[in-house]
């Protein structure tokens, strides 16, 4: 006997949601990973900014088959460079020892044991490597043009993505000893003597040797090579 067209609607309906419910994956800027970049003689800056640590905040979130965790590092320390009214460069080193789960869909037990695995040989082994660093190599205007060619549609209408980003920043990042170059769109402003800067994008940790379960012959064990990273600095003139 045929099946009445609200009940194959039906069907359909719970195929489509369990599909979604599958997809982990955070859909936002893709950022460009390569060798790493010879870093050049910069000019003397003009002004340096020392990044406020306690107002900025480097956050992860990584996805697994069955979900998603998130996270944040706290920053060390840093600085950015502006000759003639032009961001130049800069740096800041993140203290991979505070690296912790802060997961409001799990308890305090399971954040704990999380951070503890994040900070084991597994992840980023932060007893041998307790920093990591991004120096700024290269700053260009944003060419939405461009970029909106290489976007997919999910990465367009993102909720994570950073809205009217202003430039394109690159830069090696060292992590466990590992440096690559890293690209990415972020939205520079300045208001009130304060720089910001707030960029999101993911980024593929095997990169850096980071490869714990992400074959994907593990089924709901793999946990996705893709980590989201969103930045929000937050720099001020330094005193002299």
């Amino acid at each position: 006997m045929a099946k009445p067209p609200c009940t194959l609607l039906l069907q359909l309906a719970l195929l489509l949601f369990t599909l979604g419910a599958c997809d982990t994956s955070i859909h936002t800027d893709e950022a460009i990973v390569g060798d790493a970049i010879e870093e050049k003689a910069q000019p003397e800056p003009s002004v340096v900014f020392e990044i406020d640590t306690a107002k900025s905040e480097l956050t992860w979130i990584g996805a697994k088959m069955t979900g998603r965790h998130n996270g944040v590092f706290d920053l060390q320390r840093g600085e950015l460079y502006m000759t003639d009214d032009l961001l130049t460069g800069g740096h800041f080193v993140i203290d991979m020892t505070t690296t912790r789960s802060t997961d409001k869909t799990i308890d305090a037990e399971s954040n704990k044991k999380l951070t503890e695995h994040l900070r084991s040989p597994d992840f980023f082994d932060t007893e041998r490597h307790q920093t990591a660093e991004f120096v700024l190599t290269g700053i260009s205007p944003y060419d939405s043009l461009s970029e909106k060619a290489s976007q997919t549609k999910a990465t367009a209408y993102s909720e994570q993505r950073v809205k009217n980003p202003t430039h394109r920043l690159s830069g090696n990042l060292t992590i466990k000893g590992q440096t690559k170059s890293v690209s990415f769109p972020a939205r520079l402003t300045m208001e009130d003597s304060l720089v910001r800067a707030k960029a999101n994008f993911n980024i593929d940790r095997t990169k850096w040797g980071l490869v714990y379960r992400y074959d994907t012959s593990l089924g709901e064990k793999t946990i996705r090579p893709e980590v989201n990273i969103g930045l929000d600095i937050v720099a001020k003139p330094k005193k002299r």
